[in-house]
């Protein structure tokens, strides 16, 4: 399998392959004393103690000293010439950048991984990092090159048959897309990251699909759809026995569930996600937004009992 990187550039963000921005840790070999097999050994049995211990740390969220450890690591492993540890420090120091949403960074050691992934026997070390790249190039606004290395990490996962690597590759597409403003398109390939969750049964991802798919369904305005996606969202977390998702995003849910069935008339579904809205705001002793919650109650109330009350003479004159 060959991929081919795209050399295009863009005006602002760009980070170009060329001197703008200056690579941080030279993959160019370096011109060291060699070393004895006793100080390889005893460099390696460091780099790899540094390597576990930024790691454990990044794990944890201590991502300053995460990263110096990181950085020592990695320069051990080119004095030792070791290409496949270069590459797993260097992914995860673009996952900390990543992490610190400092994308420059993130997509600069991730720019450096993909050049060691090449030569190396990794396919699935490709595919992330290609994925990792389309990520960074998102936040950073060039979705062009951002959907290159999307499409590049799908084709990989494929190749691989990664069914999970090829799920989380369809919903980073979809969000590559959905930023470009094809929202439809943007919404299959959802559709089609989802149809894979519920096969490997992945709770987690399954929620965040479905919230993505129902956010993109209500944009598109369509709101039937987006309402399935929300109910299945709501029964999913309801039906686990650890709580997956926060407090805040089911009344995020609960909120657009809302707007959607306002937006077709159906009061009723409206009035019943409104009552589970106000339970779980007095519950949290959240009285602002129970009054709120209870003036829409009664405001759907009323145009409930409007509607009712027109029906029988739509009946009549029909």
């Amino acid at each position: 399998m060959e991929l081919q990187l795209s050399s295009a550039t863009r005006p602002t963000l760009i980070l170009a392959e060329e001197e703008t921005v200056r690579l941080r840790n030279s993959l160019q070999p370096q011109s060291t004393p060699s070393l004895t097999p006793a100080e390889g050994q005893a460099l390696a049995a460091e780099a790899a103690q540094w390597l576990q211990q930024g790691t454990a740390q990044f794990r944890q969220g201590q991502f300053t000293p995460a990263l110096a450890l990181l950085k020592q690591a990695l320069q051990a492993y080119q004095e030792l010439a070791d290409q496949p540890q270069q590459a797993k420090v260097l992914m995860i120091l673009a996952s900390v950048y990543y992490r610190l949403a400092d994308y420059v960074w993130a997509a600069d050691y991730g720019r450096q991984c993909l050049q060691l992934a090449y030569t190396l026997p990794d396919l699935s070390l490709l595919q992330q990092v290609l994925g990792h790249l389309g990520n960074s190039y998102r936040h950073l606004g060039d979705l062009q090159q951002a959907l290159q290395y999307m499409n590049q990490s799908l084709q990989v996962a494929k190749d691989m048959g990664d069914r999970r690597a090829e799920m989380r590759a369809l919903n980073n597409l979809a969000m590559v897309y959905r930023a470009k403003g094809l929202t439809r398109q943007a919404a299959t390939l959802y559709e089609a990251s989802l149809l894979i969750a519920q096969g490997l049964e992945d709770t987690v991802v399954q929620l965040q699909i479905l919230q993505n798919l129902g956010n993109t369904y209500q944009s598109l305005r369509h709101y039937s759809q987006a309402i399935e996606c929300y109910e299945a969202f709501l029964k999913l977390n309801q039906g686990e026995p650890n709580a997956v998702v926060d407090n805040c995003t089911t009344r995020r849910i609960l909120t657009r569930l809302t707007t959607a069935s306002l937006a077709i008339q159906d009061y009723d579904r409206a009035i019943l996600h409104l009552q589970q809205h106000l339970t779980m705001a007095c519950t949290l002793g959240d009285t602002r937004s129970a009054t709120a919650l209870m003036d829409e109650l009664r405001h759907c109330y009323n145009a409930l009992n409007q509607v009712r009350a027109f029906r029988p003479l739509e009946s009549v004159s029909a």
